[in-house]
Parts: C-alpha cells; structure tokens; sequence
C-alpha cells in the first residue's frame, strides 16, 4: 500500500466475501501494481470450505485443463477448477476442487 492512501484501487466480491485490492509502489521498477492477497501463504475459505485463490497462483498437483485433452495449466486461472463468479477475467476466484475443501 502506498502511504497515505486510504481507499481500495478496487474491491472483488466473490463467495460472499469481499477484498478490498491495495496499490503498492515498487521503487526499483518505478511502477505501481495491485496487490492481491496471498492465499498461498495466508489461505482463506469461503463459508462451505472451498479455498479461495487468485488467477495468478502457481497452480497445485490437483489441477486439470479447462478442456479436456488440453495440457494442463500452469496457474489457477487457467484450471478447470478455478471459478469466477463475475466475469471471465477476475483475478480472485474459488477452487471447486473437492480434494482442497476443508470439513
């Protein structure tokens, strides 16, 4: 987050939670970017146990094309079991794969 600021870039509403997304400033790049949460090392579910990850994580052993036959991803956003609940291009999603729901 950048100092001072105080409002979300933008906030995604997705199994009935919502996450508010930060803009942080890289000084050696000169850029800001969003920064997403990272469920990898701070995992979250939704109210039915389902893990809640981003398009952009590296996908897990679980992982399965979106089309059958098709090789099989690299990221979650790319995963048959990644699901978005508002368009085809949001960043936060939840995994459907009943091997990652917890009781």
């Amino acid at each position: 987050m950048n100092p001072g600021q105080k409002k979300p870039y933008k906030t995604y509403r997705v199994g009935g939670r919502s996450f508010p997304i930060y803009m942080s400033y890289d000084e050696q790049m000169k850029e800001c970017y969003p920064m997403y949460p990272d469920f990898e090392t701070k995992p979250e579910y939704s109210r039915d146990g389902r893990p809640f990850a981003t398009a952009e994580q590296e996908t897990c052993p679980f992982g399965k094309p979106r089309i059958d036959g098709d090789p099989s991803p690299s990221d979650c956003g790319g995963c048959g079991w990644f699901y978005r609940e508002r368009t085809t291009y949001d960043p936060i999603g939840i995994c459907m794969c009943d091997l990652r729901r917890r009781a």
